[in-house]
C-alpha cells in the first residue's frame, strides 16, 4: 500500500495531462499512488487516463459521469489508500521533489499539514524547474496560526494542490459540490480546524497553470455573491472561538468584500443595490481590519476607496490596473 494517494481530477485536459502525470511519476520519492479521476472527459483525455495507467501500476483510474471538480476530488479521496493525501490539476505539474519535499517538512515538523509555495505561469509559458540552490524558508504553525494564515489568503492559500494531509484530517471532510468559487478554502477550512499544526516552506515545487480567464476574473455574477456567502459562512463559524480566530474570520469577509467589489468595478455590471448593501456590511469591520498585521497594504487603500462610494472606487481600481500592467 502506498504511503501516499495524489488525486488529479481530469476533465478535458487532454494537451497537458501527460506533462501533469509525466512530473509525477518522476518523483524522487516514489512510494505513490495516483488517482486519476476522469470526470465525464469527451476529448481523449479518459482514453489518454486508461493509457497511463498501463504504462505505471501506481496509476488507478476512476471514470465517472461529469460531476464536477469538487465530486471528482471526493470520489478520488474515498479510493485513496494512502496515510497521506495530496492533490494535483490535470493541467499543472510538479518538480520531480515536490512530494518528498513535503512529507520530509511534515516529518521534520512532525505537523498534520505540510505547505509549499508555487509558481503561476500562462498556460504558453513555463519555467525550468526549480532546484534548491538555497536552503528555503520554514516556518512551523500551531492550530489557530495556521487557521489565521490560511484565511489570510498569502503564500499558503487556499489551494489544496500545494498541500499534504495526514489522512485522517479528511475523514467526514467533502468538497461542497454546490460552491463553485473558494471551494479549495471551505474545504481547507474544515481540514485545518482538525489540524493540530502546519508547517510551510517558501520552496515553489509546484507549477501552477493559468488557462484563459477563471471565474473570479470576469463579469460579477452569481459566482462572486457566493464567495461572500462562503466568506459569511466561515467568519460566523469563527465568531464563537473569539479571539485571534474570530478576527481572521471578519479579516476574510472583508477582503472577499472588497475583492468582489473590486471585480464588479473593473468588469460589470454595478448593481447599486448589491454594492450598497455590501459596503454596510464592510463598515462595522473596517476599524479593526486596517489593523490586521496580515492584510496587505493593496487591500487597506481599496478600503480607503471603498468606503468613498462606487465612482471613487471604480476609479482608483482603474488607476491601480493601469499603473500594473
Amino acid at each position: 500500500m502506498a504511503s501516499i494517494s495524489i488525486i488529479v481530477p481530469v476533465y478535458n485536459c487532454a494537451g497537458f495531462l501527460q506533462r501533469c502525470v509525466d512530473s509525477l511519476t518522476a518523483q524522487t520519492y516514489d512510494d505513490i499512488e495516483i488517482i486519476l479521476v476522469d470526470d465525464g472527459s469527451t476529448d481523449g483525455s479518459a482514453a489518454l487516463c486508461d493509457d497511463l495507467a498501463v504504462r505505471d501500476s501506481r496509476i488507478t483510474v476512476l471514470h465517472r459521469t461529469n460531476g464536477g471538480v469538487s465530486s471528482a476530488r471526493n470520489a478520488g479521496i474515498a479510493a485513496a489508500r494512502g496515510e497521506f493525501i495530496t492533490f494535483a490539476d490535470a493541467d499543472d505539474y510538479v518538480n520531480p521533489d515536490h512530494i518528498g519535499g513535503l512529507r520530509e517538512l511534515m516529518r521534520k515538523f512532525d505537523c498534520d499539514v505540510a505547505v509549499c509555495s508555487y509558481i503561476s505561469e500562462n498556460e504558453d509559458k513555463c519555467s525550468e524547474p526549480r532546484c534548491r540552490s538555497a536552503a528555503p524558508n520554514e516556518v512551523f504553525y500551531s492550530h489557530d496560526s495556521a487557521v489565521c494564515e490560511l484565511l489570510a489568503g498569502g503564500a499558503v492559500g487556499g489551494y489544496v494542490w500545494n498541500k499534504l494531509y495526514r489522512r485522517h484530517l479528511l475523514d467526514g471532510v467533502e468538497f461542497r459540490r454546490d460552491v463553485r468559487i473558494l471551494e479549495d478554502l471551505l474545504f481547507n477550512f474544515e481540514v485545518f480546524r482538525k489540524a493540530k499544526s502546519m508547517a510551510f516552506t517558501d520552496y515553489r515545487s509546484y507549477h501552477y497553470i493559468q488557462r484563459g480567464q477563471s471565474a473570479m476574473h470576469r463579469s460579477f455574477g452569481e459566482e462572486h455573491r457566493q464567495m461572500v456567502e462562503t466568506a459569511r459562512h466561515i467568519r460566523d463559524e469563527l465568531a464563537e472561538e473569539g479571539g485571534e480566530l474570530a478576527d481572521a474570520g471578519s479579516g476574510l469577509l472583508a477582503t472577499t468584500i472588497l475583492w468582489v467589489c473590486d471585480v464588479m468595478a473593473e468588469y460589470g455590471p454595478y448593481d447599486r443595490e448589491l454594492f450598497a448593501r455590501y459596503r454596510s456590511e464592510f463598515k462595522p469591520l473596517k476599524k479593526k481590519y486596517m489593523k490586521m498585521s496580515r492584510v496587505p497594504f493593496s487591500y487597506r487603500a481599496s478600503a480607503v476607496f471603498f468606503g468613498m462610494g462606487f465612482g471613487v472606487f471604480r476609479a482608483a481600481v482603474k488607476a491601480v490596473r493601469m499603473i500594473t500592467k
